[in-house]
């Protein structure tokens, strides 16, 4: 009898060094992973890069981005290179999330649907947040604020929206500017599929006035002597970076990447080279 309860004792005491044992170990375990991941967190914080081991680009390691490369200061060409606040921006982006970038020129009439078909991983091109365009993409946080302005010749004596009535306008179409210039009493309105084609048409007098984002109107009447701003319309729009529905992750990555910009200053030095004043 004594025997067997020795048995017993023993047999209970091994069932419960075991168990000891291997709570001590998942602990461990545990512990070890939650500080692994710190670790990495850390790691990814004092680089300065985001943490994209969850996000996925149409290419690995690169960023595609579209953009209508005719909204100078905003995206141009210039000589054979794409320039620009956006493309500036991008860049930063990029290097913010630790990927290469692919900066594509594409037509502004078949952006919004190239990227919602994946053919890019973001778009980037003074696009207004608008909530007709929310209902077929997504958009990063507002990056740019900005108005509507009129742009004429020097000349014209159009100096106020009232002085546009009987006149014609010019506009990009699909754009807040076209919005904007179908609301002008009185006036005809010009759609063009650039921007560039509809200031031409301003110079031969085709059209009275280009309706437009207030830094491309600001910027032409800079470089060209011609031109002037007539006048400005309030629209209070924020530029947005539009995204496919379906990639929630990038999004969030972008948006993290935007801040970090702004918070390091990176932001401010762009809008210095570009508008001579950080915004």
């Amino acid at each position: 009898m004594k025997n067997k309860l020795l048995i017993v004792l023993v047999v209970v005491i091994v069932m419960t060094s075991t168990v000891l044992i291997s709570c001590s170990k998942s602990s461990t375990s545990a512990e070890t992973t939650a500080a692994a991941a710190q670790t990495t967190d850390s790691a990814a914080e004092a680089s300065g890069k985001i943490d994209m081991s969850n996000v996925k680009t149409l290419k690995a390691g690169v960023l595609t981005v579209g953009s209508d490369c005719t909204w100078q200061p905003m995206e141009f060409i210039e000589g054979d290179k794409i320039v620009g606040f956006d493309v500036d921006l991008t860049k930063a982006i990029a290097e913010k999330l630790g990927l290469k970038l692919d900066y594509q020129n594409t037509a502004w009439d078949g952006m919004f649907p190239a990227v919602a078909a994946h053919k890019f991983d973001m778009i980037i091109s003074s696009i207004t947040i608008y909530p007709e365009r929310e209902e077929e993409m997504d958009f990063s946080d507002p990056y740019y604020r900005i108005d509507q302005s009129a742009s004429v010749k020097k000349d014209s004596g159009i100096d106020s929206a009232e002085k546009m009535n009987g006149k014609k306008a010019g506009v990009q179409i699909g754009t807040t500017g076209e919005i904007e210039a179908k609301k002008m009493s009185g006036v005809t309105v010009q759609t063009y599929d650039d921007i560039i084609m509809a200031f031409e048409d301003l110079r031969a007098g085709r059209v009275d006035a280009i309706i437009c984002d207030s830094p491309v109107g600001d910027a032409y009447a800079v470089k060209n002597p011609d031109f002037t701003t007539g006048f400005k319309i309030s629209t209070n729009e924020f530029y947005g970076i539009g995204f496919a529905k379906d990639t929630p992750e990038l999004v969030k990555a972008v948006n993290l990447a935007l801040n970090a910009i702004k918070e390091d200053g990176t932001y401010d030095k762009i809008s210095e080279t570009w508008f001579g004043t950080a915004k």
